[in-house]
């Protein structure tokens, strides 16, 4: 029986939709897969959204790399990722008009509902719009039976005429989303600095924005000797440095991997 653990029937699909998987918006959204529903050999991960405010599913490394960049956008909004295109008559009638197979569980031969990886909200200046995105590995798009089914997809978007795109790997810039991913967890301070008093982390925040812009000296340099000047723990000065640039308070090139022992371009934001 456990061989069956992740196959898909009407039962399941039924049961998704009970549970209004696919819908709603922000914290409120439920997306179509959970990653403990599908087989994992560590590609899968759940990762908390700062801008959305909820736990994302994401079922390989590039769809979390993915989500990275979105999460450093201000112009994005909400993420609805696994975000399943219904009705699945719809699919199903695309597929047939195309002469393709529609995609089925391997196991039970039922149709399944299809889904596309990213379905993001951004802000405009003419209001807020939505684009659906396909995240895949480049040697994936190459093999036909994938594209068929990304043609599906695209055509169910433009019927709804909502810009649909394919992200691959050539799209992402690692030290863009490594640097992301190490200021992620500092966005909060929560929990950052319990053994400093709340007053004075506010000096050495106020410090650290008055002294850093424009300043070419090493960095690590710089927050060793505040540490000392304000007799704090170690490293105090670094975290409370990363924790102002995770809240977009003191910026810099995030296009270059961060690293203190070097010299930093650090400005105020515009």
């Amino acid at each position: 029986m456990a061989k069956f653990k992740y196959a898909i029937d009407e039962n399941t699909i039924a049961k998704r939709l009970k549970e209004g998987r696919g819908s709603g918006i922000g914290t409120n959204y439920k997306p179509w897969i959970f990653v403990h529903e599908v087989p994992s050999i560590g590609k899968s991960s759940i990762r908390y959204s700062w801008t959305v405010g909820r736990d994302h599913h994401f079922l390989s490394l590039l769809e979390a790399m993915y989500f990275y960049l979105l999460e450093w956008d201000d112009d994005v909004l909400d993420c609805r990722e696994q975000f399943p295109l219904l009705p699945r008559e719809e699919t199903q009638s695309i597929a047939a008009e195309l002469g393709v197979k529609h995609p089925t569980d391997p196991k039970t031969k039922v149709e399944i509902v299809m889904t596309t990886d990213n379905v993001i909200t951004l802000k405009t200046q003419f209001g807020q719009v939505i684009k659906a995105r396909s995240v895949k590995y480049e040697d994936a798009l190459q093999k036909r039976r994938n594209a068929e089914k990304q043609l599906i997809e695209k055509i169910y978007w433009s019927r709804r005429k909502v810009e649909w795109n394919v992200v691959t790997e050539n799209s992402i810039h690692i030290p863009k989303v490594q640097n992301v991913q190490m200021f992620h967890k500092l966005r909060s301070n929560f929990g950052l600095f319990p053994n400093v008093d709340e007053s004075l982390l506010k000096s050495m925040e106020e410090k650290l924005i008055k002294l850093l812009p424009g300043n070419n000296k090493i960095l690590a340099d710089i927050t060793d000797a505040m540490d000392k000047h304000f007799n704090v723990p170690t490293s105090t000065s670094i975290t409370l440095l990363m924790h102002l640039i995770a809240n977009k308070r003191l910026m810099i090139n995030m296009d270059e991997l961060f690293n203190p022992c070097k010299q930093i371009n650090i400005s105020l934001p515009v």
